[in-house]
C-alpha cells in the first residue's frame, strides 16, 4: 500500500504583502518569528515591547539566541530578587518575633524598631523597583486605559503595601495611633511587597518555560533542514539559501534532504516522520517527490530542487503553526469578559474590606483593614483565568503538529469538538482517487459466462482461467493508452505479475476506447459503441449474461470496460474507485460519537450511494457541483444546533470547506483545498480524522477544567483574604500568603494545560478486509 504523503506544493504560500518567509534552515533571530503577548496571543509585534491591552512583556514566538539571553537575564534577576527577599524575610520575621516575645535588648530590639524598618526599606526597594517594574508598569497601563487587568490588581497591591511601608518608615508620625507600636514605630509590609514580586516572577518564569516547551514542535521544524547543500556534479557545498529551483543536489546516506525536490538518480527510503507523522520510512526513486528536512536512507541520491528553502514544506508548516498560535478561540472571549467584570468587582471588594475592618473590626482595625485589602487585591489576581484558554490552545496546536495534524487556528479546535455532522467528499477522501479493477466476466463463444466475479466485491485480479488470459491481453492493449482507466489495468497486471506481450497497431478512438493486436489477435477495449464498430452484434451486447452483469455493476456506480477478441465479445471489466481501507472503521467511530454522516459527491448518484453503503454512510448525494455542495453544507448548518465539519481534498471542495464550520483537508489534496481548510491532515488518510477529533475533545476538556480551577480558586480565596476566618484563627491572611496562593493557582492551570503535550491520539485501523461493509 502506498503511503499518503503531502506533496511539497500542498501548503499555502505566504500571503501577498507579507514579510519574506524565514528560510527553514535559518535559526530564527529576534523579531523574525515575532513577539506576542502570552495573555493575548493575537497581540503581536516585530520587536520586544509590552502588550497594549494588559501591559505584560511580549515573549518571542520562536526560541532564538537573543531570546535565550533574555531568559537568562530574567533568571538572574529572579535569583537576585529571591536572595534579597530571603534576607528581607529574616529581618521581618526576627522583628515580629521580637515584638511578640517582648525582647527589649540586643540586635533583635534594634531590628524590631525604626532601624529595622530602614533595613527592610533598603532590601525591598530593589525588589519592588527593579524586579517588580514590569508588574507595576503593566498594572498602570491597564488603569490608564480604563481596562484594569490582572497586573493592575497585583501592581496595586504591591504599590499600596510598599508605599504605606515607605511612609511608615520615613514619617511614622503621619499615622494614627492605632498603627503605632509601643516604641512609636509603625508596622511595615515590606516583606509582603517583596515576596509578592518574587512569587509573581516565579510564576512568570514557569509560565515562560511552559510556553517555550509548547514551541518545541515549531523550533524542531525550523531546525530540520541542513544549513548547507551539496551541488551535483562537482560536490560544491553552498549555503542552503543559495539553492534555487532546478539546481541538482546530491544527498548522501543518512543526510537530510535540503529542500523539497524530485529524485533524479538513485533509489532510497526517506524518514519523513517529523514532517508527516508517518512512522515508517517511505521508498523514493526517480520521479518521486522528496521533502526538505526528511532523512535520506541507505543510498546516495541526486535530486532536483523544486522550491527555495523558504517555500519548502517544512517552512510553510512552521508558518502555519506560528500563525495558528497567534490566533484566538471564541471561548477566549468568555474568559476576557469574565476578567473585565471580575477586575473592577475585586477593586470594590478590596475597598469594602478595608472600610468594613476600619468601621467594625477589632484593634488595630486600620492595620488589619489595610492588610486584608491588600490580600484581596493580590489573591484575586485573575492570572489563572487569563491563562486557562490560550495556554491550552497553544499546547494543543503544538501537539497536533507533532502528530501530523496542522491546526490553522484555535477556533478550529473549538468548532471541531462541537461537531454534530460530518460531511465527506467521495473521490480522494472516502476513496483513494485511484481507479481499480473490482469485477470481471469472461464469456464463451456462445455468450455464456465462463466465470465472473461477485458484483462489487470480487477479487481484484483473476487468479486462474480464461479471464486471466483476457486480462493479460486487455492490460497489454491499455498500456498504450493515456486514459485514466488504463492505470487500473496496469495496477492489476502488476499485482498479477504479468509480463505483458507486445502490442502492434494500437489505435485510440476518442471517447470510445482503444484497439490493437496482441498474441496475433485483434483486441478491442472500451465502450459498447467501439465493440459494435469492431463487429460485435447488438444482440450479444444487449442480451444474456453480459447485460445482467452490466446492470448490476452500473447500479453500483462502476465503470464498464468491454473487451472483444477478433470481433467476438470476450468479456468485460468493472472499474471503480474503492473506499480507503480505514474508511468503514472511521465512520463507525464517528457514529459511536453520535455524529450524523453525509457523503457529498460530484460523481453519479449510484456511485455515491454505493460507496456510502460500503463504508456506513446513510445519507449520500451525487451529481453535486461545488456550489451545490456548499449549499448543502449551509443547509445542514441552518438545520441543526451543532456544528458541521466538511472533509475534502480537491479543488472542487474549496467552496464547501470554506462554507463549513470546520473544514478538514487531506494532506495529499490540492493546494486550494488545504489553503481554505481550518485543519490539514498531513498523513494517515481518513484515520487522522478521529485523531484530530480526539485532540479537539481533549483540548476543550482541558480548557473547561482550567476555567473551573480558576473559578473555584477565586470563590474560595476571596472570602478568606477578606478575613472570613479571623474569628476562628485570630489573624488575617498575610499578603505574602495571598501571593503564594495566587501563584499556586496559576501553576495548577499551567500544569493542567501541559498535560496536552502527551495526550494520546488513538489509531484507527482498517475494519474487515479493505474497509467495506459486507452484505
Amino acid at each position: 500500500m502506498k503511503l499518503d504523503v503531502i506533496q511539497p506544493d500542498a501548503m499555502p504560500p505566504a500571503p501577498a504583502g507579507a514579510s519574506p518567509p524565514l528560510p527553514c534552515c535559518a535559526k530564527p533571530a529576534t523579531g523574525e518569528l515575532g513577539w506576542q503577548c502570552p495573555m493575548h496571543p493575537d497581540v503581536t509585534a516585530s520587536a520586544p515591547g509590552s502588550c497594549p491591552v494588559c501591559g505584560m512583556d511580549l515573549v518571542p514566538i520562536g526560541q532564538s539566541t537573543t531570546a535565550a539571553d533574555d531568559a537568562k537575564h530574567a533568571r538572574r534577576r529572579l535569583v537576585i530578587c529571591s536572595v534579597l527577599a530571603a534576607l528581607l524575610m529574616v529581618v521581618s520575621m526576627t522583628a515580629m518575633a521580637g515584638h511578640a516575645l517582648g525582647w527589649t535588648g540586643g540586635p533583635v530590639h534594634w531590628l524590631a524598631g525604626t532601624a529595622g524598618n530602614w533595613l527592610q526599606l533598603v532590601l525591598a526597594t530593589p525588589i519592588v523597583i527593579w524586579g517588580g517594574w514590569p508588574i507595576l508598569t503593566g498594572g498602570w497601563a491597564g488603569f490608564r486605559r480604563g481596562r484594569p487587568t490582572m497586573f493592575s490588581l497585583v501592581g496595586l497591591g504591591i504599590a499600596v503595601a510598599f508605599l504605606a511601608s515607605v511612609v511608615a518608615t520615613l514619617a511614622p508620625g503621619m499615622f494614627p495611633g492605632a498603627f503605632r507600636r509601643h516604641d512609636g514605630s509603625v508596622e511595615t509590609f515590606f516583606e509582603s511587597a517583596g515576596m509578592i514580586v518574587v512569587l509573581v516572577m516565579v510564576g512568570q518564569a514557569l509560565e515562560s518555560r511552559a510556553r517555550r516547551g509548547t514551541g518545541a514542535a515549531l523550533r524542531s521544524l525550523l531546525d530540520l533542514a541542513p544549513p548547507t547543500a551539496e551541488r551535483d556534479p562537482g560536490g560544491e557545498t553552498v549555503p542552503l539559501v543559495q539553492v534555487r529551483p532546478g539546481d541538482r543536489l546530491r544527498v548522501r546516506p543518512g543526510g537530510r534532504i535540503p529542500t523539497d525536490g524530485t529524485v533524479l538518480e538513485g533509489t532510497t527510503t526517506c524518514d519523513e516522520s517529523l514532517l508527516t507523522g508517518e512512522p515508517l520510512p517511505v521508498p523514493r526513486g526517480p520521479g518521486d517527490k522528496v521533502l526538505g528536512g526528511a532523512i535520506n536512507g541507505p543510498a546516495l541520491v541526486v535530486i532536483r530542487a523544486d522550491t527555495p528553502a523558504s517555500d519548502a514544506l517544512v517552512a510553510r508548516i512552521a508558518r502555519m503553526v506560528r500563525e495558528a498560535q497567534t490566533r484566538r478561540a471564541p471561548i477566549e472571549a468568555l474568559a476576557d469578559r469574565a476578567a473585565a467584570i471580575f477586575t473592577p468587582a475585586v477593586l470594590l471588594v478590596a475597598l469594602a474590606t478595608f472600610l468594613g475592618w476600619a468601621w467594625f473590626g477589632p484593634e488595630p482595625r486600620l492595620a488589619l483593614g489595610l492588610v486584608s485589602a491588600v490580600s484581596v487585591l493580590v489573591i484575586a489576581c485573575p492570572c489563572s483565568l487569563g491563562l486557562a484558554t490560550p495556554l491550552s490552545m497553544t499546547v494543543a496546536i503544538g501537539r497536533g503538529a507533532r502528530g501530523g495534524i496542522l491546526v490553522r487556528s484555535p477556533a478550529a479546535l473549538e468548532s471541531l469538538a462541537a461537531t454534530g455532522t460530518f460531511a465527506f467528499d467521495k473521490t480522494g477522501t472516502i476513496t483513494r482517487g485511484t481507479p481499480r479493477l473490482v469485477g470481471w466476466i469472461a464469456l464463451a463463444p456462445d455468450g455464456q459466462p465462463i466465470t465472473r466475479s461477485a458484483a462489487g466485491g470480487g477479487r481484484p485480479v483473476p487468479e486462474t482461467g480464461p479471464e486471466r488470459d483476457l486480462l493479460r491481453r486487455v492490460a497489454a492493449v491499455e498500456s498504450a493508452s493515456e486514459h485514466p482507466l488504463a492505470r487500473a489495468f496496469a495496477a492489476a497486471a502488476d499485482e498479477a505479475g504479468f509480463v505483458l506481450p507486445p502490442v502492434t497497431d494500437a489505435t485510440a478512438v476518442v471517447g470510445k476506447g482503444i484497439r490493437g493486436r496482441c498474441d496475433g489477435a485483434g483486441v478491442s477495449v472500451g465502450s459498447a459503441g467501439l465493440l459494435r464498430d469492431s463487429g460485435v452484434s447488438a444482440a450479444d451486447l444487449e442480451g444474456g449474461a453480459i447485460a445482467t452483469w452490466i446492470a448490476a455493476a452500473t447500479a453500483m456506480g462502476q465503470t464498464i470496460v468491454l473487451a472483444a477478441v477478433d470481433g467476438r465479445l470476450a468479456g468485460g471489466f468493472a472499474v471503480a474507485d474503492p473506499p480507503r481501507e480505514e474508511a468503514a472503521e472511521v465512520m463507525r467511530v464517528l457514529r459511536q460519537r453520535g455524529a450524523t454522516l453525509e457523503l457529498l459527491s460530484g460523481d453519479t448518484t449510484a456511485a455515491a450511494g454505493h460507496v456510502g453503503w460500503l463504508v456506513g454512510i446513510d445519507h449520500a448525494s451525487g451529481g453535486l457541483s461545488p456550489a451545490e455542495k456548499a449549499e448543502r453544507i449551509s443547509a445542514l448548518r441552518s438545520a441543526g444546533a451543532r456544528r458541521v465539519t466538511f472533509v475534502g481534498d480537491g479543488i472542487n471542495d474549496a467552496v464547501a470547506l470554506a462554507a463549513a464550520d470546520t473544514g478538514i483537508a487531506m494532506g495529499s489534496g490540492a493546494d486550494v483545498a488545504i489553503e481554505t481548510a481550518d485543519i490539514t491532515l498531513l498523513s494517515g488518510g481518513l484515520a487522522a480524522v478521529p485523531r484530530a477529533l480526539a485532540l479537539a475533545d481533549a483540548t476543550m476538556r482541558n480548557v473547561w477544567q482550567n476555567l473551573l480551577l480558576a473559578c473555584i480558586y477565586n470563590l474560595l480565596a476571596l472570602p478568606v483574604a477578606a478575613g472570613l476566618l479571623y474569628p476562628w484563627l485570630g489573624h488575617v491572611t498575610s499578603p505574602m500568603l495571598a501571593a503564594a496562593a495566587m501563584s499556586v493557582s496559576s501553576l495548577s492551570v499551567i500544569a493542567n494545560a501541559l498535560r496536552l503535550r502527551h495526550v494520546p491520539l488513538p489509531a484507527v485501523g482498517a475494519a474487515d478486509g479493505p474497509g467495506i461493509r459486507r452484505a
